[in-house]
């Protein structure tokens, strides 16, 4: 199951006791937990630390250090499956959602602290010593470049990306703004393209992505963009992407200018770049606390809705069993009334048979009136005591029957359904 952590709260729980009693607890090996922390930049107490700890020596605590910029502030070890989820859903019901973090620093000081890191970023006059990055896709180019000009027929397809002045000076841009941020701690690389349209800088945890082009222009990965005669005077836009946040005074965007080339806004765009990644750590951070308030409040009110579901449920059943009592009632005071009635009329047979001249053989009047009597006790409710039988809900399901299967007969002490007095019977003895 996924547990999360805030940085602060997550270092008091690493220095409360070893990391291999507390590694179990998140099925992980204190190796693991202790790569976590490295990853986190959360300080683990040295070897002996808790040896001295328990004969009473001094040992040394080390502080918690500042959140760097780009990294999460919550730390979350493990991974929740589908049913884990659902239980994670139900204990947030009755717990209470943290505060959300703290992020005191406003934008302008932290714009500030980033410029001061930076310092300065010079400009790329050649690429004879371009970054890593930019190197490896020269590197490339150059095989695309000799496989051209030795090539019989070449054609559009084979021609390398980077001769043009234009495309030199766009990765002369790509590689100072690479080498200042890899000077300052930061991660630049490139998709697995050989012709990128898009960069990318992690910052911390985080990585923030850019375009670099044509105002407008939209760079194929898979063909050569410009003419190898494209100048290096066509206005090129820096524009910092998959951003949906809009803050005032964070710049995403720059463009040539006749005022200004974009040379002069490398020191404001790699501080934005990083400014960029680390106030989408502090959104996301509000957004999940935000996200988990709204998911508490939905699952309250379906809790809610449910409930109210059952209790309105519970009523109606709780009518519909009056009513079927009710009517159990009225169907036992006939069904007693029709067994006496029997009674009476097998007693009107057997004393009009004995004064009739034309008697009856009294065998004959013996069986039927057994038999009629017989009738009687089957549908008198006292006798078989089908008034103590509880009364069943009526707006249950019950299973239906295969057409072919016969339905089973009455129950013992029940009330036929076949004596049940029909309509113009009751009418007629109301």
């Amino acid at each position: 199951m996924e547990q999360r952590f805030r940085r602060q709260a997550f270092y008091d729980l690493v220095w409360s006791e070893p990391l291999s009693a507390l590694a179990p607890r998140f099925g992980i090996s204190d190796v693991a937990l202790a790569k976590i922390c490295r990853r986190h930049g959360i300080p683990v107490p040295g070897r002996g630390y808790w040896a001295k700890l328990k004969a009473g020596k001094p040992s040394l605590r080390v502080p918690l250090s500042q959140r760097g910029l780009g990294a999460v502030e919550t730390i979350c070890i493990g991974h929740s499956d589908w049913n884990e989820r659902q239980e994670e859903e139900r204990a947030l019901m009755t717990e209470d959602v943290p505060p959300p973090p703290e992020f005191t620093e406003p934008l302008p000081e932290l714009i500030a602290r980033v410029t001061k890191l930076v310092g300065y970023v010079p400009q790329s006059r050649s690429l004879k010593s371009p970054h890593r990055v930019i190197a490896a896709l020269l590197a490339n180019d150059a095989e695309r470049l000799e496989k051209w000009q030795q090539s019989s027929y070449p054609s559009l397809y084979d021609q390398p990306f980077y001769l043009a002045p234009y495309e030199q000076r766009r990765l002369k841009l790509v590689d100072a703004i690479f080498n200042a941020a890899t000077r300052v701690g930061m991660a630049p690389s490139i998709p697995r393209q050989k012709n990128p349209g898009e960069f990318t800088v992690r910052v911390g945890d985080t990585a923030v992505s850019f375009t670099l082009g044509k105002p407008g222009e939209e760079r194929s990965n898979w063909k050569a963009t410009s003419e190898v005669r494209r100048p290096a005077t066509e206005p090129i836009q820096l524009k910092i992407g998959r951003w949906s946040n809009a803050l005032d005074g964070l710049v995403m965007e720059w463009t040539d200018s006749p005022e200004a080339a974009l040379e002069t806004s490398l020191l404001q765009i790699v501080v934005h770049l990083i400014v960029a990644a680390e106030m989408q750590v502090r959104i996301n951070e509000l957004d999940w606390h935000e996200q988990r308030l709204r998911n508490k409040a939905r699952l309250l009110e379906d809790e809610q809705k449910r409930q109210e579901e059952a209790v309105r449920r519970e009523c109606e059943r709780e009518r519909r069993l009056e009513t079927a009592s009710i009517e159990k009632l009225f169907q036992e005071a006939m069904s007693l009334r029709l067994a006496e009635d029997i009674r009476s009329y097998v007693a009107v047979v057997n004393t009009r048979s004995a004064e009739s001249l034309a008697s009856v053989p009294e065998e004959r009047i013996a069986d039927w009136s057994r038999w009629a009597l017989e009738q009687a006790d089957r549908i008198d409710p006292v006798r078989t005591q089908a008034f103590l039988q509880p009364v069943s809900d009526p707006g249950e399901h019950k299973p239906s029957q295969d057409r072919h299967t016969r339905s089973p007969g009455p129950e013992p002490g029940s009330v036929p359904a076949s004596w049940h007095p029909n309509r113009w019977y009751t009418r007629l003895r109301r």
